[in-house]
């Protein structure tokens, strides 16, 4: 087992000579590491806490998944050390904080994780403020998820840096959580979905006040769904209020409700219940974006494209109408796109097309197109978008006049302007300004 430990010593060296991922630093995984006579220090101390029986563990998810990470959590423009020790062979986990002191690390905290596993580590940011000027001081919670054995819910461990010790000021349970500023003071907010003892699904937000993590306040959830498809939070209006939106997946269909979390004052209110339009919607791909780019969060909705309204669910295409809600629920268009997810593209509509033009599709080896026109006018198209995989698709691409869209490494986009008279017809430009190469699966 020693020599098992002198090997895992040699390679965290080397790890943090090298910048190698087993060691992260926080905010840059490639920055330059540590002094290694630092971690050497450090090192020693982990040695003599493990001793025979303990080893390193690592989180299985989140951006941080490193046994001992290096971030500044206190303030104090001095990185503290966290690292992740197991006792034994699926034993229980503990968490140790090192501060740097001196050019030296002191222990400054030790946790007992409540899971069989840790699930990730991430950072809730707040603003203290710094008894001794007065200013407010940058520091940061420690955001610890596990998980329980038997349990479909998540634990949770918040711990902050307090007078030099590491300790613990939350322990719950969730399902889903994020973290943001939702009464825009500076400070985070710790946002949580979780069921309670009744199997009733809630929504909760936690903040951080006089040395703790407390309740602010909980509101109901959209019941009748199984799972949390996608939490998105970010800019609800142009006033600057945040919001918390989250997609729910239905169990027995494949539809997507989204709720619409806020904080009024001090109340979490679910805006997405008082809205005057649904949120839902049949098709599980599109999740809530920014979708025109001006940092406001908009909720997707599908309507059939004119003259596919009464077709089969597999055959209809449809158009996706985003939409922008208010603190009371109220909606507002903000644009419309036709999405081809599984080509990887997306096409924003001119207002003006909107009820007025259609589309059609065909697709044969290495190339399928989308034409935009007019219903009942296929001979007369206002835009046909080409997408080539085969081969000599960069050839087919730039050949017959055809207008480049962009490439990833095995497909090639391309159109054609249709020549019609009509005032629906768009220029090269407006085409090509439209035009958005997108992953495969919304987000």
């Amino acid at each position: 087992m020693k020599a098992v430990k002198r090997c895992i010593a040699v390679v965290l060296c080397a790890a943090l000579l090298s910048g190698c991922s087993l060691i992260s630093s926080g905010d840059d995984l490639l920055q330059t590491p540590r002094p290694s006579e630092n971690f050497m220090l450090l090192q020693e101390q982990l040695e003599q806490i493990m001793g025979d029986t303990m080893t390193y563990v690592s989180p299985q998810g989140g951006e941080y998944r490193n046994t001992v990470t290096f971030e500044d959590i206190d303030g104090d423009s001095e990185k503290e050390a966290i690292a992740f020790l197991r006792e034994g062979s699926g034993g229980k986990i503990y968490v140790y904080a090192f501060e740097l002191e001196d050019d030296e690390y002191r222990q400054i905290g030790c946790i007992e994780g409540p899971g069989s596993a840790l699930g990730s580590m991430s950072f809730l940011k707040i603003n203290e403020k710094d008894e001794g000027t007065g200013e407010k001081r940058k520091e940061k919670l420690l955001v610890l998820t596990w998980t329980l054995s038997g349990d479909v819910k998540q634990g949770m461990t918040i711990c902050a840096v307090q007078d030099g010790s590491l300790t613990e000021v939350l322990d719950a349970t969730y399902t889903n959580y994020t973290v943001s500023d939702l009464d825009g003071d500076g400070s985070e907010e710790l946002f949580t979905v979780t069921y309670d003892d009744t199997g009733r699904k809630t929504a909760q937000v936690y903040d951080y006040a006089d040395n703790k993590m407390i309740l602010l306040s909980q509101t109901d959830a959209t019941q009748d769904v199984q799972t949390v498809a996608n939490i998105t939070q970010g800019k609800l209006d142009e006033e600057g209020n945040q919001a918390v939106f989250v997609d729910n997946k239905f169990e027995n269909d494949n539809g997507i409700q989204t709720d619409i979390y806020v904080l009024d004052k001090t109340r979490l209110r679910n805006v997405a219940l008082s809205a005057n339009a649904s949120t839902y919607r049949s098709i599980s791909l599109y999740y809530c974006s920014d979708i025109d780019g001006d940092g406001i969060i908009e909720v997707p909705q599908l309507q059939p494209m004119p003259g596919y309204e009464d077709s089969d669910a597999t055959q209809t295409l449809w158009m996706v109408d985003w939409y922008r809600y208010s603190m009371n629920g109220a909606t507002q268009r903000t644009l419309t796109t036709y999405d081809s997810l599984a080509e990887g593209w997306t096409f924003r509509f001119p207002k003006e097309w909107r009820g007025a033009v259609t589309a059609t599709t065909t697709s044969e080896a290495g190339v399928s197109q989308t034409t935009f026109m007019q219903p009942g006018q296929l001979n007369d198209p206002l835009l046909t978008i080409y997408v080539f995989t085969g081969e000599d698709r960069e050839t087919a691409a730039s050949s017959g006049g055809l207008i480049d869209l962009g490439s990833t490494t095995d497909t090639c986009f391309a159109a054609k302007l249709g020549e019609s008279e009509s005032s629906y017809q768009i220029s090269e430009a407006e085409a090509v300004e439209a035009f958005s190469v997108v992953q495969s699966e919304w987000k």
